[in-house]
């Protein structure tokens, strides 16, 4: 047995690799386990760093990917919201156009105009006088007007009226502050027009005494026996409106409202409409001609004096309201503005603003 202290020699394998053989309590150990051990060191180390470059390589591709991304969204917000701007100031500047009182829903060249950005605006003027006021008629008991109406359009008798009934048992409540307020605010306006057309005396005496009145049209369609008005005409409202002064004006309103509020047949309210059309038989034409006195509106529907003062009193000459519509429209985007006017007041007396 060789001694602890037995020389150690180095012996070259058939691999070239050099062997360390240490002839010691009888063990021989290979060092060809540890003779690349520093290359693999070196080789782990560089993979780590390739590794760690790819990642910051990754995440700064995401970090400028989503830097662009939310830079390109808030230039399109700002784009978006730029354009919405436009298109509501192109809605007011034809709601200006609207506004004037000489200016009619037929004036197509000022109510349709083109910018050169690329917006456009349209105006659509109506009259809220070619409608009836749900709130005067119950107030002032024409339940006959709205009986007729609701029989035209298709309903039984019996749930005509108990429509009617049920639309006076809805305004029985009391009434609100705020709506007594609105009231008396409205009153007023309608006594500085009636001072301006120089009828405030009669104007007084129409006034509506306050009470609970109908807020919106659509409000209507909560009554309970108002059901089988709707299911038999559901553009119903669309002959009602809760502004003005309840009148009805002669030279806008159809052939239709004409004969359904004097009570003349159909053929003399649809030759009454045809005068208003001129020679031509053309509506919204040049030659169109107006009704000037009640006088000519008696004789146009061919009723007496004494059929006609039964009838009177919810005729007009012209509209008290109107409704302003404007739409203003760029690159897709539009914005439109709805208002409940009376464009002959001084200063303009806006009754509702709404915008969409």
């Amino acid at each position: 047995m060789a001694s602890l202290s037995e020389t150690t020699h180095f012996a070259r394998s058939k691999d070239g690799i050099s062997v360390w053989a240490c002839r010691r309590i009888g063990v021989v150990c290979d060092l060809r386990r540890y003779a690349d051990t520093p290359k693999r060191r070196y080789t782990h180390e560089n993979g780590s760093a390739l590794l760690l470059v790819l990642f910051t390589i990754i995440l700064l591709t995401g970090l400028i990917t989503g830097a662009v991304e939310f830079l390109k969204n808030d230039v399109d917000e700002y784009g978006a919201r730029n354009k919405e701007f436009r298109a509501r100031q192109l809605a007011q500047s034809g709601l200006a156009y609207g506004s004037i009182p000489l200016v009619q829903s037929e004036d197509r060249g000022l109510l349709e105009q083109q910018m050169n950005d690329g917006g456009a605006f349209r105006v659509v003027i109506s009259s809220e006088s070619t409608k009836l006021n749900i709130n005067t008629l119950l107030q002032t008991n024409r339940d006959d007007i709205l009986e007729k109406l609701f029989i035209n359009w298709g309903v039984d008798l019996k749930p005509a009226k108990l429509a009617v009934e049920g639309l006076r048992q809805y305004l029985s409540g009391p009434i609100s502050p705020e709506q007594a307020q609105q009231q008396q605010l409205e009153q007023l306006a309608q006594l500085s027009q009636a001072q301006q057309s120089g009828q405030q005396g009669q104007q007084q005496q129409q006034l509506l005494q306050l009470g609970k009145q109908f807020q919106a049209v659509e409000e209507m369609s909560l009554v309970l026996e108002f059901k089988p008005i709707m299911e038999k005409q559901p553009d119903w409202a669309n002959a009602f409106t809760i502004w003005g002064d309840g009148k009805i004006d002669v030279n806008l309103a159809d052939a239709d409202m004409i004969a359904l509020v004097t009570g003349v047949s159909p053929a003399q309210a649809s030759q009454f409409v045809k005068y208003r059309w001129g020679p031509d038989g053309k509506p919204n034409t040049l030659d169109d001609r107006v009704y000037h006195t009640m006088d000519e509106v008696r004789a146009g529907l061919g009723m007496s004096q004494q059929q006609f003062q039964l009838v009177q009193g919810l005729l007009s000459l012209n509209s008290a309201v109107d409704r302003i519509e404007s739409t203003g429209i760029i690159a897709g985007y539009q914005r439109t503005i709805v208002v409940i006017a009376n464009r002959t007041a001084t200063p303009m007396h806006y009754l509702s603003w709404e915008e969409r």
